[in-house]
């Protein structure tokens, strides 16, 4: 792959302060912020693919490149992304090292549905126990990682501009993980994932019991009614969204 080193100086270069600060009132992570616009993000991530990316061979440098700042772990998410399929053990080794330092959704998000939850169904690992295990963790946003990972059981298309490199391998614009929801995994660790009270934990929860009962009306709704001690107002009424448009699609 390229030196970590020259995709920070492409991004730094791409860097507007202006952005910077418009989009600091959103996010403010630890490692620091450029202002790197998307679209710049998503054409250094495919440029750096380009130049051929292999793990384990370059775990070390998507390592440097994750820990440098925000936008640079966008890309190196990306990177790992796009080589997961051919090495997906060591994606989730860095998945799992990253999951620890990370400290704002944006990266969280991206590391959940790009690597920890495809990396569990390649390798084939105990999915449901290593999600339900994070999901009693003290760290809020490790949990909300491990929420957002179930979108690589349904079949929706992956989300973000980490998501670029990967389109650019498979050479698609719509890439999803699965083809159908499985339902399985789902029922194993959303009741779980619905008892927690931390608020970004439940909207990544909402999103997914939203997402799946468009997919799965019947076995979400059975879901639903097999849940004790009631459902958190705002899950129930984003699932029900989704039931909705699940119904009518079933029509």
């Amino acid at each position: 792959m390229l030196d970590p080193q020259t995709i920070s100086l492409r991004l730094q270069a791409a860097s507007d302060g202006t952005y910077a600060r418009r989009i600091s009132r959103h996010i403010s992570p630890l490692k620091g912020l450029r202002g790197v616009p998307t679209k710049e993000i998503v054409s250094i991530l495919v440029a750096s693919w380009r130049s051929g990316i292999r793990l384990p061979r370059d775990s070390d440098a998507l390592n440097q490149l994750f820990r440098t700042a925000y936008e640079d772990g966008l890309v190196a998410i990306g990177l790992t992304a796009a080589a997961l399929p051919g090495a997906p053990g060591e994606a989730l080794d860095l998945a799992d090292a990253w999951m620890e330092v990370a400290d704002d959704l944006e990266t969280a998000d991206a590391i959940g549905w790009l690597l920890l939850g495809p990396g569990l169904l390649a390798t084939g690992e105990p999915f449901v126990e290593h999600i339900n295990e994070l999901l009693s963790e003290a760290s809020a946003i490790r949990r909300r990682t491990a929420v957002i990972a179930l979108m690589a059981t349904l079949p929706t298309p992956i989300e973000g501009p980490a998501a670029a490199a990967l389109r650019e391998r498979v050479k698609k614009r719509k890439v999803a993980f699965v083809e159908d929801a499985l339902d399985d995994l789902l029922r194993g660790v959303l009741p779980r994932a619905m008892k927690d009270t931390d608020a970004h934990v439940r909207k990544a929860t909402a999103r997914v019991m939203r997402t799946w009962a468009i997919s799965s009306p019947d076995a979400v709704e059975a879901l639903m009614a097999a849940q004790s001690g009631g459902i958190n107002r705002f899950i129930r009424e984003e699932t029900e969204k989704g039931l909705r448009k699940g119904r009518r699609k079933q029509r």
